[in-house]
């Protein structure tokens, strides 16, 4: 009989990742700590729980929002959210007949909705005839809110006895308002220009006279507020154009970058371009203090993991993200043993939420600490983040943080003496599974069953080796000789055992996992990521890299997360089965590391023909495991995030283990290993790399098989070192 472990509040969420109908196409736009997603037309239906809505803290401030066009449903004839912070989308009327008696055809209004997220959502609706006749129109905005915890949105807690108080339309303002169990007012606020000819309930109705291509606007300002921890406000026409300046400043900013690298493949360039506009939408903690938001809509939040290796992955184009999000983790760092948040001294967090169902201590996440590997990762941080800038001094800014995550590592980490970091779950309301396939049923046996903690996933081993041996180096240089010395003999050991223990003779594949029972003996990805913490011996090495491109683990899309031939695979499993492009890529930086460039181009490809298939080339944080050959495109995942930080970042690092980079700023030098371009790129050019104090520019050029470099300028002392 196979066993089940009961399963928390929490984990059944995770049975169908969450209780929303799908959001599959939604239009998602934000700025700091607004997002808004909508339907395709820009309206939120009220109806049923599409996860659809403004958000601001955690809290769902609007759960409808929809536009009628004389008492109809405008047709929608185009949508654009490509700019991150702002959306376009034109509607057409349906026909109908005026207070004059005019007959009105259908297709012959505009009405262009133009939203903006400048701290506030601000939008602007014009309408333009198109007959050679003056007409009457008549528009309604209808407006509610549940005020929702994001959690309740999911499904994972139930609502909330605070008071939803009616709309009220007072001096101009329509206010939606809830008093919330927490204390909390919370309060969306939203203003008119011009003001419509009444209000019913959170109905705004306009009466506009139109004459033929004189287009008429209403604009709509909506306030979300969050008192006391938000002051009351409602910025003027003057704050609010600052505000957009420095958006669009800031998304130039983005725009230098991605023009600093250029290739001669156009829609890889635009692709490009997408991943790092998509990861300046995820800025949190402005002005500062910044990270990348894991994901849109469901965790739009600081996650250790997510945040960290999305600052890993775009180390080269953008490190001071990494500096912030090192600052930030080691502020909340835990201090103490609290099994209800799994918090124990030195543990890196997991989730911080400071919504409804935080404030009042229903879940853990205030922050929550069930993760088994946001501890070395960041450790991992802090070493390639001084491996590419050479900054010392936050090491040294930062050196309790890091003696404090090794003490974890050494301490909490090793749960049942075999010497390997593991996890177990000690929270009511915690996560089953704790390493990044954080779902109920996602580590098991090939008879289907769950695996029992204490839980040692094999990622999670190479994660420690990695961060063991390079934090020595940085101990080295500071001149703590034997505790440099004393991680090195740690690293090496674990790597020993490791390779003895996790590997399954009988399958030649390393296990997914061992838990109470020994050997979670499916075939997965988790050990593939392994050759991304180089703790693989490189005769299996080479024997893990053909078993991942068997046809049952890569897709043609990509590798999946189980085996097709595993008893609990399901290609729309939302870790048994589906493709995750963060996965590919750390993958990707470990088939670099071991020199399998042709394997690497293999899943380079894939990921970036995936990537062009979707809507403004945007990766999604899943897709289906589906098997190319029987589709044409990657299928979706039905309430995926997008964008996701992770999955956004996974086309640059997937360029970086290309190119090969191997920075070393304290050193002055930087290497580049077995550059090789897939077939789908000839040339690479970077016009700025920065390494330390100096920067170089590169060209990458692709001759048969074969990928040349020349160094077109450098500016400061860096030594190149180029490895065939």
């Amino acid at each position: 009989m196979l066993h089940k472990p009961p399963m928390t509040e929490r984990d059944k969420i995770h049975e169908t990742h969450t209780q929303v109908k799908d959001i599959l196409g939604a239009m998602v736009i934000r700025d700091g700590p607004l997002t808004l997603v909508t339907m395709r037309n820009g309206d939120i239906p009220s109806e049923d729980n599409h996860g659809y809505g403004l958000y601001h803290r955690d809290c769902r401030f609007l759960s409808g929002y929809t536009l009628k066009c004389n008492g109809k449903t405008p047709t929608d004839i185009l949508s654009s959210d490509e700019k991150g912070h702002a959306s376009i989308t034109m509607l057409t009327n349906q026909r109908y007949v005026d207070p004059a008696g005019n007959f009105v055809n259908k297709d012959t209004l505009s009405i262009r909705r133009d939203r903006i997220i400048p701290g506030v959502l601000d939008e602007r609706i014009t309408i333009t005839n198109y007959n050679d006749f003056e007409t009457m129109v008549t528009l309604s905005l209808k407006f509610d809110s549940d005020f929702d915890d994001i959690f309740t949105v999911r499904g994972i807690t139930g609502p909330t006895s605070g008071k939803l108080l009616p709309p009220a339309y007072e001096r101009d303002v329509l206010t939606l308002e809830y008093i919330g169990e927490d204390g909390h007012h919370r309060r969306t606020r939203i203003s008119f220009d011009p003001q419509p000819v009444r209000v019913d309930g959170g109905v705004a109705i306009f009466s506009i006279r139109v004459k033929p291509r004189e287009p008429q606007a209403i604009n709509v300002r909506i306030y979300a507020e969050d008192s006391p921890v938000d002051p009351p406000s409602m910025p003027g026409p003057a704050e609010i154009e600052k505000r957009i300046k420095g958006i669009k400043a800031s998304y130039a900013d983005t725009m230098e970058c991605c023009s600093n690298i250029q290739t001669d493949n156009g829609i890889f360039n635009k692709v490009f371009l997408r991943s790092l506009s998509d990861l300046r939408m995820l800025y949190s903690g402005q002005p500062i203090g910044i990270y990348y938001s894991a994901g849109v809509p469901w965790y739009d939040a600081l996650f250790g993991r997510d945040s960290i290796i999305s600052a890993i992955q775009v180390m080269p184009y953008n490190p001071e993200v990494a500096r912030s999000t090192l600052r930030v983790l080691a502020a909340y760092q835990g201090k103490k043993e609290d099994d209800w948040r799994d918090e124990r001294p030195g543990k890196i967090l997991h989730e911080l939420r400071v919504g409804e169902q935080a404030n009042l201590n229903r879940i853990p996440d205030t922050p929550y600490y069930g993760s088994v590997d946001s501890t070395p990762l960041f450790l991992i941080l802090m070493a390639e983040y001084i491996d590419w800038t050479g900054a010392l001094a936050l090491f040294h800014e930062l050196l309790g943080s890091v003696e404090a995550a090794l003490r974890w590592i050494d301490t909490y980490g090793d749960l049942d003496g075999s010497g390997f970091t593991s996890y177990t779950c000690y929270s009511p309301k915690g996560l089953y599974n704790q390493c990044w396939k954080d779902s109920w049923d996602s580590i098991c046996h090939s008879d289907g069953a769950i695996a029992i903690h204490p839980i040692a996933s094999a990622e999670v081993q190479g994660y420690v080796y990695m961060a063991k041996r390079r934090i020595a180096n940085l101990y080295e240089r500071i001149g703590r000789h034997e505790e440099a010395e004393r991680l090195r003999r740690d690293a090496m050991n674990l790597r020993w055992k490791f390779n003895d223990r996790f590997w399954m003779g009988d399958v030649r594949y390393f296990a997914e996992a061992l838990d109470k029972e020994g050997h979670c003996d499916v075939i997965s990805s988790n050990p593939a990521q392994a050759l991304w913490g180089e703790i693989v011996e490189p005769a299996k090495a080479r024997v893990i890299v053909d078993r991942i491109f068997e046809e049952d683990m890569f897709s043609g899309w990509g590798i999946r997360t189980l085996s097709a031939r595993e008893k609990r695979y399901n290609p729309l499993g939302y870790h048994t089965g589906t493709i995750w492009p963060h996965d590919n890529s750390l993958i990707a930086m470990g088939l670099n590391r071991y020199g399998f460039k042709d394997e690497l181009s293999v899943i380079f490809t894939s990921m970036y023909e995936a990537a062009a298939f979707y809507p403004n080339y945007r990766l999604p944080e899943l897709f289906g495991g589906f098997q190319r050959g029987e589709y044409d495109v990657p299928i979706k995942y039905p309430v995926a995030c997008s964008p996701q930080a992770w999955s956004a970042g996974a086309i640059p690092y997937m360029l970086s283990a290309a190119l090969g980079f191997i920075p070393d700023a304290l050193n002055r030098r930087l290497t580049l290993y077995k550059p090789k371009l897939p077939p789908w790129l000839s040339t690479v050019r970077i016009g700025k790399l920065i390494v330390g104090e100096a920067y170089i520019h590169l060209e990458f050029k692709r001759v048969g098989d074969s990928t040349l470099v020349n160094v077109v300028g450098k500016r400061g002392d860096l030594e190149v070192h180029v490895v065939y």
